[in-house]
C-alpha cells in the first residue's frame, strides 16, 4: 500500500502492507540507532528490558567484529488512524508544486507524515551480516600511505564497525599508533549543541604532544561537519586532520561525505582529492572530489555511472594510480616539454636568417616543410612516445619486487618533478642551444663551400634543406636520448615513419614546382658536404645530450633511474644485497622528500647519512 524507500538520511526503509483479514502493517528495517530511537518504549525502559538489553549486547558485540547490524520493528495500524494518514499523504501527493520552494515544502509535508507513521514501534529482531573486505584492500591503503597520499574512510556505519574496518584494512594500527576519537561526549544533547572548547582543547593537547606514534582519528559525520563548517574550529580541526596517518568518519549521510571532501578542497587548495565508492550515497561525494572513482560492485551502478573512472575491484586503485597514473604524468609532461622544445629548434633559425635577409619576410625554410614539420616529421615519433613509454615496465620487469617500489616512484607526480619552471627552462636552453648549432655550423660550413665536380656552390635552398635535415636529426635524436623504453614500435616510429616520410617530402618537393625548392634536392643528395654538416649537427648535439643524460642517471639520481638501475642487476637470490637497495631507494625518495635520513645498514656496518 505503500512504501518509503531508504536514504541515507533516514538510514531506514519501509513498507505499508494489508493482510488477507484487512489488517494493515508497517514493517520497518534500518540501523539499529535509528530503529531502536522508534520504538514504543522509552531508552529506559529498553534497558530494564532483559531482552532488549541482551539484543543491545549482542549488537555492540558483532559491531565490535565488524559486522553490519540491522534491526526490525513493525507496527499494526487502527483503521480509522490509517485513512487518516492516507488521506493527508494522497493529498499532499496531488500538490503540482510551481516552483522549488513549493517543491521543497511539499517534500517537507512527506517526510513529516513518514515519521508520525513509523512511530512507536514493536521490535521484531535484528540482523547482522559479514560484510568482508575485497581482495588486498589492506595492501593496496598502505601502497597508498607509503605514497605519500593520505587516505580517509567515510562510512555510514555506526562507530564501533567503522573502527573495526580500520583496523582491518591497516588505517589504524594497534602498536604505533594513538587514535583520537570525536564522538557523542562532545555533544550536549541537553542544549544541542557541540562543545567546542572542549573538542580544541584536547585537539591543541594532541598536537602539542612529541610522540614516535602516528595519529589516527575517528570522529562521527555529524561532529566532522560541524567542525569543517564553524570559524572557530575549522582550522584547527584541519591542521589535526592532516597530521593523522588514518582518519575515519563515521555514521555519515551522503551529503556530510561530500561535505568533508569540500572542506578538504577549500583547506589544501594545492592538494588533489579522490573519491572512490561503490554504492549510490557515495555519488555526491564523488561528484564533489577532483577525480572520482566508482567501483562496479552488488550495490548498484549509480557510482560507477558518476564517476570519471570505473573499476571492479578496490585493489585496482593501485593499478590506477601508481602506474596508469603516474605512466600519464610523465608521458603528458616530456611530451609537452618535447613539444615545445623542438618548436624553438624549428622556429630559431627563421628568426637568425632575419638578420641576413635583412628582415625582408623571405622564409628561410620552403613553405611545405614548415607544414608537415609539426603535422607528420616530429608528431608521429612524440606521438609512439607519448602511447608507449614506460621507465619501469610493469610487465618486463616483474622480476623486481615493484609493489614495494612503485610507491616510492609516485613522489615525481606529486612534487612535479618534471613539469616545472625548472624543466620548462632547461628544455628551452636545449632549444636555443640546438638552433645555433642546426643554422650556424651548416652557414660557416657551407659558406665557401663548392657541392660539385661542376662547380656548383652554395645557395639559399641547398643551406635551407641542409639546416631543415639537421633539425630533424638533432630532434629526433634528442628523443632517442630520453627515450626510456625502446622496441620495435618506437624504432618503426622513428626511423621508417618519420626519416621516411621526410625523404619522401624532399623527393616530391623536387620534382613539383609547388615547392620553392624545386630542382634542389639532387644536387644536395649528390654533395658530400650535405652528409658531413648534418652528421656533425648530430654527433655535436647528441654528444652532449648524452653526457649530460648520464650526469643525471648517475650522479643526480632518482628513485626512476635508480630503480632502472637495479632492474639490470636484480638477483632473486641476493637477499642481502636486495635488502640494502631497497634501503637506499627509501633514502632516496626521503632525500626528495625533505625528510630526516636514517641510518643505513651495510654488509660492513652501519652509518649515518647526511645531506
Amino acid at each position: 500500500m505503500a512504501l518509503f524507500p531508504f536514504t541515507s538520511h533516514r538510514a531506514r526503509m519501509s513498507v505499508i502492507m494489508k493482510e488477507a483479514d484487512g489488517t494493515v502493517k508497517l514493517y520497518c528495517k534500518g540501523s539499529d540507532e535509528r530503529v531502536m530511537k522508534l520504538l514504543r518504549q522509552t531508552p529506559e525502559e529498553q534497558n530494564s528490558d532483559p531482552i532488549m538489553a541482551e539484543t543491545k549486547k549482542y549488537l555492540l558485540a558483532a559491531s565490535g567484529r565488524g559486522l553490519r547490524t540491522l534491526c526490525m520493528a513493525m507496527k499494526v495500524f487502527d483503521s480509522e488512524e490509517f485513512a487518516k494518514w492516507k488521506h493527508e499523504m494522497d493529498e499532499v501527493k496531488l500538490v503540482v508544486p510551481a516552483n522549488k520552494e513549493e517543491e521543497e515544502d511539499k517534500q517537507k509535508k512527506m517526510n513529516d507524515l513518514i515519521e508520525i507513521a513509523e512511530k512507536d514501534l514493536t521490535y521484531l529482531g535484528c540482523t547482522i551480516v559479514e560484510d568482508k573486505l575485497q581482495e588486498n584492500v589492506e595492501n593496496t591503503i598502505h601502497n597508498l600511505e607509503k605514497a605519500g597520499i593520505q587516505v580517509w574512510m567515510i562510512t555510514g556505519d555506526k562507530m564501533e564497525t567503522a573502527e573495526s574496518i580500520g583496523y582491518s584494512c591497516k588505517m589504524f594500527t594497534k602498536d604505533d599508533m594513538k587514535v583520537f576519537v570525536i564522538d557523542d561526549k562532545y555533544f550536549d544533547k541537553q542544549l544541542n549543541v557541540v562543545r567546542e572548547s572542549e573538542i580544541m582543547k584536547d585537539l591543541k593537547e594532541e598536537l602539542e604532544v612529541k610522540s614516535s606514534l602516528k595519529k589516527g582519528m575517528l570522529i562521527t559525520g555529524t561532529l566532522v561537519e560541524h567542525l569543517v563548517n564553524s570559524p572557530v574550529t575549522r582550522e584547527l580541526f584541519i591542521t589535526f586532520a592532516k597530521k593523522c596517518s588514518g582518519v575515519v568518519c563515521c555514521r555519515t549521510t551522503a551529503t556530510q561525505k561530500a561535505t568533508v571532501v569540500k572542506a578538504m578542497k577549500d583547506a589544501c587548495p594545492n592538494e588533489i582529492t579522490l573519491s572512490i565508492g561503490d554504492g549510490g550515497n557515495d555519488v555526491p561525494m564523488i561528484n564533489e572530489a577532483h577525480v572520482g572513482i566508482g567501483i562496479y560492485g552488488k550495490e548498484g551502478m549509480q557510482a560507477a555511472q558518476a564517476a570519471d573512472y570505473a573499476i571492479g575491484e578496490f585493489q585496482c586503485l593501485w593499478n590506477l594510480l601508481m602506474i596508469h597514473g603516474r605512466l600519464s604524468y610523465l608521458r603528458i609532461s616530456e611530451l609537452i616539454l618535447y613539444f615545445f622544445y623542438k618548436n624553438v629548434v624549428f622556429t630559431l633559425p627563421q628568426l637568425y636568417y632575419g638578420f641576413f635577409c635583412a628582415f625582408s619576410g623571405q622564409t628561410f625554410y620552403d613553405d611545405w616543410y614548415i607544414t608537415t614539420y609539426n603535422l607528420f616529421f616530429t608528431s608521429i615519433p612524440l606521438l609512439f612516445k607519448g602511447l608507449f613509454e614506460h621507465d619501469l615496465h610493469h610487465i618486463q620487469d616483474r622480476k623486481l619486487p615493484l609493489n614495494n617500489i612503485y610507491p616510492f616512484l609516485y613522489l615525481c607526480g606529486q612534487r612535479n618533478q618534471v613539469f616545472n619552471v625548472r624543466g620548462i627552462v632547461t628544455w628551452f636552453g636545449y632549444g636555443i642551444v640546438h638552433s645555433l648549432v642546426a643554422f650556424f655550423l651548416p652557414y660557416f660550413f657551407l659558406r665557401y663551400g663548392v657541392v660539385s665536380n661542376k662547380g656548383d656552390n652554395v645557395d639559399m635552398w641547398f643551406m635551407s634543406i641542409t639546416s631543415f635535415t639537421s633539425v630533424i636529426v638533432i630532434v629526433t635524436l634528442k628523443m632517442f636520448t630520453f627515450e626510456r623504453l625502446f622496441n620495435w614500435i618506437s624504432g618503426f616510429g622513428f626511423v621508417v615513419i618519420s626519416f621516411g616520410l621526410y625523404i619522401a617530402v624532399q623527393w616530391i618537393s623536387h620534382a613539383s614546382t609547388f615547392f620553392v625548392s624545386y630542382n634542389t634536392v639532387g644536387t644536395v643528395y649528390k654533395s658530400p658536404l650535405y652528409y658531413a654538416c648534418v652528421v656533425l649537427c648530430a654527433l655535436l648535439t647528441f654528444t652532449i645530450d648524452h653526457f649530460i643524460q648520464i650526469w643525471e642517471f648517475h650522479i643526480v639520481q632518482n628513485t626512476s633511474n635508480f630503480c632502472r638501475l637495479w632492474s639490470v642487476t636484480y638477483d632473486p637470490g641476493d637477499y642481502e644485497g636486495n635488502s640494502y637497495k631497497m634501503q637506499m631507494l627509501k633514502i632516496i625518495d626521503l632525500k626528495h622528500r625533505d625528510q630526516p635520513l636514517p641510518a643505513l645498514s651495510t654488509p660492513q656496518g652501519s652509518m649515518q647519512l647526511s645531506r
